[in-house]
């Protein structure tokens, strides 16, 4: 194939659930489920053998536990994920200077030109695939493609452990043979608009003008699935970034709207981007929320106060943001958090003459978390929101 545009999409399979069974190998071919393990908590993810009774992320504990009654349920050790998410993020960065942390679980590699030192995509691609599992135990799916789009969904076609390569020329064949589920951004109520109209088919939908389209599921959504089903992907996930930022976000298949609900998953987005910075060892006072909702709209507030010292700093400062922003509590389909104006916290603690001690104890005490966890090898502190007691009848 073309290797002038060339991305990788990399995911790590079942991530949470695999480092589960990796660890205890009792849990090899169970549903295993992780999350709040309270009766309004939700699955942060789930083995494929718990897939198979119907669960998925974002479900309500409840709901999992109804589904799946002898699966394994696990209140998760976010310290844990961290630490062999960074073992794979180090072995991705090595193919390629120019790499895209999406999530604590998922990357984007630009692999443009790379063909000239490594050989050709298939050939990379199995070779990164070998890598990771045999320094991690974990697997992963790689999708391939010209445009990270088509790439994030060849990756998802792949699952579990897979490869997929979309050549350049079947590109818009590709998009355009797949079922409206497949498509990436697109949610169960977009869908439902959709079939309501009579169209329940991308070859269908190509015969639709763009604003007969928009005035189904509304200008924004219209516009992007538009653009998708007629080749036009290059500009998906290429939106403008901060400069020295590290961001995370989590797209939903269906709408969340539960304070709950979204208050655990800020909470474990706020746990992963805690990791990174201490793991990298930054600083920054600077956290923006984005919200896309089911229409497609994208808001996003940020606000600029101390310096983020734990994950309960983070979480605390990200809650309001989005709380204030949605305050209508309109259901949402995406949450990213982002800490912006990140600075290396060894050259900032030179030039502090005063530190101001709560907030240095503090950090400290979340190094020292995060430490003791890698030098354990699992993680052997949990945090106290991360484990709710059942409610009592």
């Amino acid at each position: 194939m073309s290797t002038s545009n060339l991305f990788f999409h990399v995911d790590l399979d079942a991530f949470y659930s695999s480092v589960e069974q990796l660890d205890n190998p009792e849990y090899k071919g169970k549903p295993v489920i992780v999350g709040g393990i309270s009766r309004r908590g939700v699955v942060s993810t789930c083995s494929y053998e718990a897939r198979k009774y119907g669960v998925h992320s974002a479900m309500p504990i409840r709901t999992a536990r109804s589904l799946c009654p002898n699966g394994i349920f696990l209140a998760g050790r976010m310290k844990r994920y961290h630490e062999k998410s960074i073992e794979v993020m180090r072995i991705l960065k090595s193919y390629t200077p120019e790499f895209q942390q999406l999530s604590i679980d998922e990357a984007f590699l630009n692999m443009s030109g790379m063909h000239k030192l490594m050989g050709e995509p298939e050939k990379i691609a199995k070779n990164l695939k070998a890598e990771v599992y045999e320094k991690t135990g974990l697997t992963i799916s790689v999708g391939v493609a010209s445009t990270k789009y088509i790439a994030k969904i060849a990756s998802d076609k792949s699952k579990p452990d897979g490869l997929l390569i979309i050549n350049p020329e079947i590109q818009k064949k590709f998009i355009q043979q797949l079922a409206l589920k497949e498509i990436w951004g697109i949610g169960k109520k977009t869908i439902q608009k959709l079939e309501n109209a009579g169209l329940y088919k991308i070859d269908q939908i190509l015969k639709v003008d763009l604003s007969l389209l928009q005035t189904i599921i509304g200008n924004a959504a219209g516009l992007f699935l538009y653009n998708i089903i007629n080749g036009n992907t290059e500009k998906v996930f290429n939106e403008t970034k901060h400069s020295h930022s590290i961001s995370t976000e989590r797209t939903f298949s269906y709408d969340i709207f539960e304070t709950e609900q979204i208050n655990d998953i800020l909470f474990e987005m706020a746990s992963e981007l805690i990791y990174r910075i201490v793991d990298e060892k930054l600083k920054a006072k600077t956290v923006s929320v984005k919200i896309r909702y089911s229409d497609f709209k994208t808001v996003s507030a940020q606000e600029t106060g101390d310096m983020i010292n734990d994950t309960f700093d983070l979480y605390k400062r990200a809650k309001k943001i989005f709380h204030q922003k949605n305050s209508a509590k309109k259901p949402v389909r995406l949450i990213g958090i982002s800490v912006l104006n990140v600075k290396d916290d060894t050259k900032s603690q030179q030039n502090e003459l005063f530190v101001d001690k709560q907030s240095e104890k503090k950090r400290l005490m979340e190094e020292t978390m995060f430490n003791l966890s890698k030098k354990a090898g699992k993680t052997i502190l949990k945090r106290a929101r991360l484990i709710k007691p059942e409610n009592k009848q």
